[in-house]
């Protein structure tokens, strides 16, 4: 069993249920699913530059990945109607929490902008957080391929929660798993 679920089972969701006030274990925060999401400026002029995020996200994440395609042609931006734009994968269940572990104890330490989650980082209101990460040489899976990867890659990682009430909610249960939050 991974170290990050049985923490959330034997001391996150007891001590939730006391700081929240919640009447039963189903009432408090929980952490719903990781959203990993490559991006790379080339790809609407180049559409085989989409390759170098689906490999650069399937050896982060272990998982298959899949293309995010427009849904209609937009003129000002030069797409047209199904063009391949970015790549994404959803991490949930378990294989979250074993990703969580690897995220914070060994990917966030070696991000040199990373101080601390605020509620200006906030996305969606009080359900989400994202980061933006453009350096992927701090994932170790990457450091060997890193100048093969394009220059102007990025990475968005999003943290999605499900039954928050507050942003304040978010917040304390990231910092339950040892994030860095400002409340």
């Amino acid at each position: 069993m991974n170290r990050l679920y049985s923490w959330d089972k034997i001391v996150v969701s007891p001590d939730l249920i006391y700081k929240l006030n919640s009447r039963n274990v189903h009432d408090i925060v929980r952490l719903d699913n990781f959203v990993l999401k490559s991006t790379i400026n080339t790809s609407i002029n180049e559409p085989k530059d989409i390759i170098f995020g689906l490999v650069a996200l399937e050896l982060i994440t272990d998982q298959k990945v899949k293309v995010s395609r427009t849904k209609k042609s937009v003129a000002a931006f030069k797409t047209r109607k199904f063009m391949p734009i970015s790549s994404k994968v959803t991490i949930r269940h378990k294989s979250l929490y074993c990703y969580l572990d690897f995220f914070n104890f060994v990917v966030l330490p070696k991000w040199p902008q990373f101080k601390e989650l605020t509620k200006s980082s906030l996305v969606n209101g009080k359900n989400s957080i994202s980061l933006g990460l453009t350096h992927l040489s701090i994932f170790p899976q990457l450091t060997k391929e890193s100048e093969l990867l394009p220059k102007d890659m990025g990475l968005t990682v999003t943290i999605n929660v499900k039954s928050v009430n507050r942003e304040s909610d978010l917040l304390l249960l990231l910092s339950e798993f040892q994030l860095p939050v400002t409340l």
